[in-house]
């Protein structure tokens, strides 16, 4: 990347440490855990201003995708998950993939496809994807007032997967996965993950940075990554009050 880039990025990463630091959400796992929960719930809990303002919102979306090859229903709350999670996709590993993201980002999404799994996962796999990216592009709208910015880590058995996000309407997907050692996750293979996160993070409009911590089986990374993902999307989602509905950019708006 450009130096301008590269000076600018490093600046709104210190301004955002910052102001974890100032509002005691450190997002650094050293932290003590116990201030860390009472801040974050303080912050972002269910009985936060943010989770309010949230709610009032009535973010959502819908879809029907139909072509040769899939037929893909969609409907995404951001909503705290108060209606339930349902996905059917034909494929366990994905469905298991999107229910962890969904129940750590708190969002209701139900999902059902009926795709040419006969074929091979392919076609499934990324329509589902690019489905489920859309619809939340369009539930989290012009993104005014959100905090856009946040960095979440998770852990499955011996897999600790890190994920740093950014709702910034460029969208960019970077890993350093482990994912080629087997050649299936459960009953899809590894090289649709690929496909997975890249087409949820473009047709998402958001930047994604995944940082495999500490290496584990192929199916605890995927999973890790899920819920990483899942607990960054749902800080980056957030409503803070403190912007006024105003968008977190020097520029005043995400679509310029």
């Amino acid at each position: 990347d450009n130096g301008h880039h590269i000076v600018e990025s490093a600046f709104k990463a210190f301004s955002r440490a910052l102001r974890n630091l100032i509002d005691g959400t450190n997002t650094d796992t050293d932290t003590d855990h116990h201030t860390h929960a009472a801040s974050m719930e303080h912050m972002w809990g269910t009985q936060s201003q943010s989770y309010n303002e949230g709610r009032a919102l009535h973010r959502t979306a819908k879809s029907s995708r139909s072509t040769k090859e899939t037929t893909i229903d969609v409907t995404l709350h951001l909503d705290g998950g108060s209606n339930g999670i349902s996905i059917d996709t034909g494929i366990t590993t994905l469905d298991n993939f999107y229910h962890s993201l969904a129940t750590e980002s708190q969002i209701s999404l139900v999902v059902e496809c009926n795709g040419d799994t006969w074929v091979d996962d392919h076609h499934t796999s990324e329509d589902v994807s690019i489905a489920i990216g859309k619809n939340l592009n369009i539930a989290l709208g012009t993104k005014a007032g959100l905090n856009r910015m946040w960095c979440a880590s998770a852990q499955v058995h011996d897999a600790v997967v890190e994920v740093t996000m950014d709702l910034s309407n460029r969208p960019c997907l970077t890993h350093d996965l482990s994912l080629h050692r087997d050649e299936y996750v459960g009953d899809m293979s590894v090289e649709m993950l690929d496909h997975v996160l890249d087409s949820l993070v473009m047709n998402g409009q958001m930047t994604v940075h995944i940082v495999e911590k500490k290496g584990g089986k192929v199916e605890d990374l995927a999973m890790a990554t899920a819920m990483a993902f899942g607990r960054a999307l749902r800080l980056c989602a957030a409503v803070d009050p403190r912007r006024a509905g105003k968008t977190a950019s020097s520029k005043g708006t995400l679509s310029a």
